[in-house]
């Protein structure tokens, strides 16, 4: 039986990982494997853990705050996947100032060890912000 509060967290692991910009944490989220993917929004795909670390890598160090708010979270399971769905609210901060974007996730995370394990990320950009969506102007 699923317990849906474990992947919850798992999935939250992942978003603080990204939040706290720590390259270490995302590490023990993401499964080690050959056929783990993420893609990344305007970006090409990333196959495999190495390259996965790579992207965050970058990423982490091309922004000086980088923070994620999600939202409209649901869960869909099977035996041993489960996906997690969920609209990203995105806000960076870097030498070319603020940018806010949105963007709608899927994660599946595969159980490995009786952890949760982050397999699949896959983000693609949403329609442009509304007013009280911005977070920027907050």
């Amino acid at each position: 039986m699923l317990n849906e509060e474990a992947v919850l967290e798992a999935n939250q692991r992942f978003y603080n990982a990204i939040n706290g910009q720590d390259i270490e944490f995302m590490k023990k989220v993401w499964h080690d494997d050959v056929l783990s993917i993420c893609v990344h929004p305007g970006w090409p795909v990333m196959h495999g853990y190495p390259a996965i670390l790579q992207s965050w890598r970058d990423i982490f160090q091309s922004t000086d705050h980088l923070e994620i708010q999600i939202a409209d979270i649901s869960v869909l399971a099977s035996l041993d996947l489960v996906w997690v769905s969920c609209e990203e609210k995105i806000v960076s901060l870097s030498m070319s100032g603020v940018n806010a974007t949105k963007a709608y996730a899927t994660n599946v995370y595969r159980l490995v060890n009786e952890q949760w394990k982050i397999t699949l990320h896959h983000a693609s950009l949403l329609t442009e912000l509304s007013p009280e969506d911005d977070l920027s102007r907050r």
